[in-house]
């Protein structure tokens, strides 16, 4: 490949990647101390690291935009189910989207004029979750990094 075309090729690239907005290029993989759960984000889509919970059960990251995002666990002690988080959220929430499995949930919608996305994934006597919310006005930005960033999410089972 000629110089040129390489610099066009290379200029067409980045272009690409800054209009496609974040990416997993750039990320904070956060792992949390007390339960285990894992989960990885663009660090320039929530840049701004929220207060520490009291509990340590997981972490908060926001935006500038007001878009935010929680990788945190608990245990399971009231015997929930995929089924069941689905459930207690569509009582509360106007849920547009949800699927389960045995041993995960995801669940989508609107609650307080925001969008969320939450993915759930239940390992021995945990709950491992991800959850992302933003405004409905910059859905273009983030709907494309809901997939990528929930599929991160990893626990080991607890005790």
């Amino acid at each position: 490949m000629s110089k040129s075309r390489y610099s066009l090729a290379a200029a067409v690239g980045l272009a690409a990647a800054i209009l496609c907005g974040p990416s997993l290029a750039d990320q904070v993989t956060y792992e949390n101390e007390r339960f285990g759960t894992k989960a990885s984000f663009p660090s320039e889509a929530f840049p701004q690291r929220l207060p520490a919970p009291v509990e340590g059960d997981g972490f908060g990251w926001a935006s500038p935009d007001g878009a935010q995002i929680f990788i945190y666990a608990r245990q399971n002690s009231g015997g929930e189910t995929p089924s069941s988080i689905i459930r207690d959220r569509d009582r509360v929430d106007n849920v547009t989207y949800d699927a389960s499995g045995r041993r995960w949930a995801v669940v989508s919608g609107y609650r307080d004029g925001k969008v969320f996305y939450e993915r759930y994934i239940f390992r021995g006597n945990l709950i491992h979750s991800v959850a992302i919310r933003y405004p409905q006005d910059e859905r273009a930005t983030y709907d494309k990094l809901v997939g990528p960033v929930t599929m991160t999410l990893k626990g080991p089972s607890g005790s």
